[in-house]
Order: structure tokens, then sequence, then C-alpha cells
């Protein structure tokens, strides 16, 4: 879709030589999507979880160390 859009010139080239994006478009389209991905973000982190719900969450006889041992090839 094309339209016109006023945009900060020198956040827009800050945010392409930062990211190595060498369009305009391009970086719009990447500022847009890294916007949808903190949107969903703070959605999903905003949600409110009661004490028990958290400790449900989680089985109790999950042992972290073991599962990175054997993921490191321990």
């Amino acid at each position: 879709m094309k339209m016109t859009l006023e945009i900060n010139e020198r956040r827009l080239s800050r945010v392409m030589k930062l990211s190595g994006i060498r369009t305009k478009t391009a970086a719009v389209d990447w500022a847009l999507r890294s916007a949808e991905r903190a949107a969903l973000r703070e959605k999903l982190f905003s949600a409110r979880w009661s004490a028990n719900e958290l400790r449900s969450a989680v089985d109790p006889a999950y042992d972290v160390l073991a599962v990175r041992h054997v993921a490191d090839g321990g």
C-alpha cells in the first residue's frame, strides 16, 4: 500500500545504520514488525497470574541443572 508519511529523518537514518537496513521501505516494515512483537510480548506478560497458578506452571520435579547437563552432552 502506498501512503505519505512524515517520518523523523534523523531517527530513520539511525535505525537504518544500526540495523543495516538499506531502504526506507524495509526500515519502516522492520519497525512495524518490531512494534507488533513488542505489543504481543506486552500483552503476554501483562497477564495476571495468581501465586497458585505460577506454582502449578512448573513441575516441582523439574531439574533445570540436569536438563542443562544433558543438553551440553555431559
